[in-house]
């Protein structure tokens, strides 16, 4: 709701706890601060001007289902995710066994042929994908941010024992890279019974 403040009392910085944050997003920037307060909407459009609400942000250990705090070799995929029976938090990464594989983010961006530009971002927040920019919320300093500017997706594969890869998402450029585990994310899961062509 509009002016919750979600800064007191919520701050942790231990990436072995499980923390979610549902609730309003906030557009302010890094360079500004971040918002300790939600701000007025959880609602934002994608590309294609499809409305859709912002759901929950995941910390780590939250997305993995306790799984990924144990876990810290790099292109290791964490044995569990939040995702209902028959789904996974998708393959990220640029390496590893899994990072070109089905249920990945480069397998997916393959097969419906996206670029890393704005074309590609476009086309990602676009129908049948629908993406959107979901912001985030760092349990580190309890602020919210980028709401309607910047998508942040968690992957299920381990970049080392305090980072994960994730699939993140802006409108000049889009692109898996890595972040610190106590930031809360959104969550995209992919079907696991999905046909490797």
């Amino acid at each position: 709701m509009e002016g919750t403040d979600v800064e007191t009392g919520y701050k942790d910085s231990n990436i072995t706890h499980d923390h979610t944050f549902f609730g309003n997003g906030c557009r302010v920037t890094w360079a500004e601060g971040g918002s300790p307060e939600a701000c007025s909407t959880r609602i934002v459009s994608t590309y294609d001007s499809e409305d859709q609400k912002n759901g929950t942000y995941y910390q780590y250990q939250a997305a993995s289902s306790g799984s990924g705090a144990a876990v810290a070799v790099k292109y290791t995929a964490t044995p569990d995710s939040f995702c209902p029976l028959g789904w996974q938090l998708p393959y990220g990464g640029t390496g590893g066994d899994y990072y070109d594989q089905s249920r990945s983010w480069k397998y997916l961006f393959e097969a419906y042929s996206i670029n890393g530009d704005q074309s590609g971002s476009n086309k990602i927040r676009s129908y049948p994908l629908s993406y959107i920019f979901s912001g985030i919320y760092n349990y580190a300093d309890g602020l919210l941010r980028y709401f309607g500017s910047h998508g942040m997706y968690w992957s299920e594969t381990i970049y080392n024992g305090t980072q994960t890869f994730r699939f993140y998402l802006q409108t000049s450029n889009n692109g898996v890279d890595y972040d610190n585990r106590v930031r809360g994310q959104a969550v995209r899961c992919a079907h696991r019974f999905s046909v490797q062509s």
